[in-house]
């Protein structure tokens, strides 16, 4: 398991992205490298919402509930650093 990673989970490992990992391990490494930025939730708006004019395949299942949990985990963290952030921190919790 990445250090860096285990840092920003505060070494949860129930939580650890291990398919974002094994499958795009340059999306896992920008999305840690931006984790205390408001640049993160422009991350993974782009990552999750397609607006391009041809339709994207998407992510498997397991990778985009790793994206999605990560950011609801950044969010309970820092709040809303963005405020175009699709999640509100007040509505959702990991537990």
């Amino acid at each position: 398991m990445n250090e860096n990673i285990l840092k920003v989970l505060n070494t949860n490992t129930e939580f650890y992205p291990h398919n974002l990992e094994q499958k795009f391990p340059h999306l896992l490494e920008r999305m840690i490298k931006l984790w205390n930025s408001p640049q993160f939730d422009a991350q993974v708006n782009q990552l999750m919402l397609d607006k391009r004019e041809h339709r994207r395949q998407g992510f498997p299942a397991e990778v985009a509930s790793e994206i999605l949990r990560l950011s609801i985990i950044h969010t309970e963290q820092y709040g809303n650093i963005d405020s175009k952030s699709w999640v509100d921190a007040s509505d959702v919790k990991i537990n």
